[in-house]
């Protein structure tokens, strides 16, 4: 008698072990992946911030020390008209954007951040920030966004925020708790989509965050603390609330500062270094390294 010949191959059984085993390994590689992808989007928005606190100090360097205003106006025709922007708007030139400060900064109808705001410009663009697509704003889907804020109890200090090219009472090598003790700019959420158009705490336009944009009293421009918050203004507490960590574009809030990275949210000094704090800060360390002169250490959760 011949015997059959013997056929390699899988059983049903051995098959569903390997497609288990596949599973689970894709199961493990996923979050892997995903935590790889973050760690490089907060990496790239931690250059960005580390170029435009750069920026900052080249514009000091031209101009004997003396830090950028918070807001901006350069008469462009004879007729007065004027181009204004915010602090992003004046350094331009100075993180490689040139081309976009001399076309605004001249005479046309649309001088200034009223045409600039429709500009995107990829050094304001934190990736994980999902309230974004390519610098463009998704609440609307034609303003340029900013998701980086200067910190304005240090830029708009002596009300400041609210003049035209005046700078604050510092230079960087005169702020009294010292450039590395003070931040410089902070995290925000490039659009507010769960936000009323008009905030109800300063009845003003602000569920956007255009990096264009001046500061006045309270403005869509990229500013944190808000200029009625601050020191002398009518809602200032005396303290400056605590970032938002691990939210939804739902819940961001323009009177507050946000970040969309799980945990933890960039800053950078004014030194020009870059740092990470995370939910664990406490409220009186985030206020004593926003305010420029407050003169206590920072705490032990710095």
């Amino acid at each position: 008698m011949r015997s059959v010949p013997r056929r390699n191959g899988f059983t049903l059984v051995e098959l569903l072990v390997v497609i288990a085993i596949i599973a689970m390994l894709i199961g493990l590689l996923i979050p892997a992946v995903q935590a790889a992808r973050e760690a490089g989007r907060r990496t790239q928005c931690a250059n960005n911030m580390k170029q435009l606190t750069l920026s900052i100090h080249a514009y000091a360097a031209d101009f004997g020390g003396v830090l950028p205003p918070c807001n901006f106006a350069r008469a462009v025709s004879p007729s007065g008209g004027t181009a204004q922007g915010g602090i992003f708007y004046v350094l331009l030139p100075y993180y490689e954007q040139n081309s976009v400060f001399l076309t605004y900064t001249s005479s046309r109808p649309d001088a200034g951040y009223l045409g600039a705001q429709y500009v995107p410009i990829p050094t304001h663009v934190c990736p994980s920030d999902p309230t974004q697509l390519g610098g463009i704003s998704t609440l609307d889907g034609k303003s340029a966004t900013g998701a980086y804020s200067c910190n304005s109890a240090l830029f708009g200090a002596n009300g400041t925020f609210s003049q035209m090219n005046a700078p604050c009472q510092y230079r960087i090598d005169t702020i009294p708790d010292g450039s590395s003790n003070t931040i410089a700019l902070m995290e925000d959420s490039a659009s507010f989509p769960g936000f009323p158009a008009v905030d109800p705490q300063s009845g003003t336009f602000e569920n956007l965050m255009l990096w264009s944009w001046p500061a006045y009293l309270n403005s869509v421009g990229c500013y944190w603390p808000n200029g009625d918050e601050l020191p002398g203004q009518p809602n200032y507490i005396g303290s400056y609330p605590l970032p938002q960590f691990n939210i939804t574009p739902m819940q961001a809030d323009p009177n507050l500062c946000q970040c969309y990275h799980p945990g933890v949210m960039n800053i950078s000094m004014m030194d020009g270094s870059v740092r990470i704090i995370s939910q664990d800060l406490t409220q009186a360390t985030w206020t004593l390294a926003l305010n420029p002169g407050d003169g206590p250490p920072l705490g032990l959760d710095w």
